[in-house]
């Protein structure tokens, strides 16, 4: 069984590690740059929403979530999904994202949207389509990939 908490330092070591994993695989997150724990932690300080899933005292997943823009953009939540490498393919992600999207509701989004899914990620968009989001737009050959080939990557949305 699983739980989700909050951000809560105790957890910072596992989450800056799952977050640099996706980094250095280079097929999620347009970031290269890895994190050390101070930068991680000042980064998740700056975000509207930070909530771990916790299985067996093991941060299993994670997101981050904070307005897509600014001003008149606001209302419309941006999230990032981390998943440990030892929990992904169990059937989790899916509460990550059934999570983020009731907690931005509950925080006064109206909308959610991803600005860079790539194209070959295909669990995670079989698994945003699940809970209704839409492809808005394609940015062709818009995701560099690890091997230096690129990728389409969507946009896509959700009203909340």
């Amino acid at each position: 069984m699983f739980t989700f908490t909050d951000y809560q330092p105790e957890y910072l070591a596992q989450m800056t590690s799952i977050w640099n994993d996706v980094l250095k695989d280079g097929n999620a997150f347009p970031g290269e740059e890895l994190f050390t724990q101070e930068a991680f932690e000042k980064y998740l300080m700056e975000q509207t929403i930070v909530r771990n899933l916790i299985i067996e005292n093991q941060v299993a997943g994670f997101y981050v979530t904070h307005p897509n823009n600014i001003g008149r953009c606001s209302h419309v939540a941006n999230t990032s999904y981390c998943m440990n490498k030892a929990f992904r393919g169990h059937g989790i992600f899916p509460h990550l994202v059934q999570d983020s999207l009731e907690q931005a509701q509950q925080a006064g989004f109206q909308g959610m949207q991803f600005n860079a899914v790539v194209a070959s990620n295909k669990a995670a968009i079989h698994t945003y389509k699940k809970f209704d989001f839409a492809i808005v737009g394609t940015i062709p050959s818009g995701f560099r990939l690890k091997d230096g080939s690129y990728s389409d990557m969507y946009i896509m949305y959700k009203n909340l």
